[in-house]
């Protein structure tokens, strides 16, 4: 089915009775970047967004989740940083903490543009202390590109990390920005493996005993979206499904930010943490079209 026959048939079916199984069968049907296109062509043909278009007309954890499988990657960050800022939460850092300047710059832009609001001004009202200064210096202190780490310059962070209280890792924010901002993905995994050396503890290990509250966030978004970014995401994923209810909200985001990216990393190692398919917990939390969406998500 060619692009303008399938944009004609979701906008039919969004005025009729079926238009969940229509919306489903459309997404599984196109890869991504074919439902970009789709999104693409729904917008000019018919003046109106098909995120905004399924969000208003098909409710649910089913809706909202669809919706945003039509977002672009810039689409999709803003939606997100808009929630994350608006509720003070890791949402926003998620979206901020995986760019580099460059494309902080159009973010940035974008934000303003979608909300009229400056988008370093809001964090500032939503984010107080260490956490805001700290998530306002990824805007301006660019990441290093060192695909070959120098061992010694990596040893000596290491030991500022040893000398220095976890809980000051985001308080002086010199240690902040030199290493956690600055450092290249490399490096830090080079710093981490001295951090080990050095004192016997996992550096993530370290960051969830020792420090708490948004802090701890922001340390832990830097890291894993700079070193296991998959990972993050399957704990994420794992967080959200297990426990009283169901994180409907965060599964969501999990899924469509990695469908097509990196899922098969994230089946493996959620089931090597967890001793669980990835799928099996999905069955278990979700229900009828919701659960067909999120089991297509979690297995492309």
């Amino acid at each position: 089915m060619s692009v303008s026959e399938t944009v004609e048939k979701i906008h039919t079916a969004l005025s009729g009775k079926k238009k969940e199984e229509v919306i489903l069968d459309v997404i599984m049907s196109n890869n991504y970047n074919k439902r970009i296109e789709i999104s693409q062509n729904y917008k000019q043909q018919y003046e109106i967004s098909l995120f905004e278009d399924i969000n208003s007309k098909i409710g649910g954890d089913f809706g909202k989740c669809a919706a945003q499988t039509f977002l672009s990657p810039l689409e999709f960050c803003i939606y997100h940083l808009k929630i994350g800022i608006e509720k003070s939460n890791a949402c926003a850092m998620e979206q901020l903490t995986s760019k580099s300047i460059e494309e902080l710059k159009i973010i940035e832009e974008a934000y303003k543009t979608e909300t009229q609001k400056d988008l370093k001004s809001e964090i500032e009202k939503k984010f107080s202390g260490a956490v805001g200064k700290n998530i306002l210096n990824l805007f301006d202190t660019p990441r290093v590109t060192n695909h070959k780490p120098n061992k010694q310059e990596c040893e000596k962070y290491a030991k500022i990390l040893v000398e220095a209280e976890p809980k000051n890792w985001t308080e002086d924010e010199n240690i902040f920005k030199e290493i956690f901002i600055q450092r290249s993905p490399e490096e830090l995994i080079m710093i981490a493996r001295y951090y080990l050396k050095l004192t016997g503890n996992n550096l993530i290990d370290i960051i969830e005993s020792k420090t708490k509250g948004l802090n701890q966030t922001l340390l832990k978004e830097i890291l894993y979206n700079n070193i296991l970014p998959h990972e993050l995401f399957a704990d994420k994923i794992y967080n959200a499904i297990k426990g009283l209810g169901t994180d409907e909200e965060v599964l969501s985001r999990a899924l469509v930010a990695r469908c097509e990216l990196d899922m098969s990393s994230m089946r493996d190692i959620y089931y090597e943490k967890y001793k669980v398919t990835m799928k099996e917990d999905i069955i278990g939390d979700t229900s009828e079209n919701y659960q067909k969406l999120c089991i297509y998500l979690s297995e492309k």
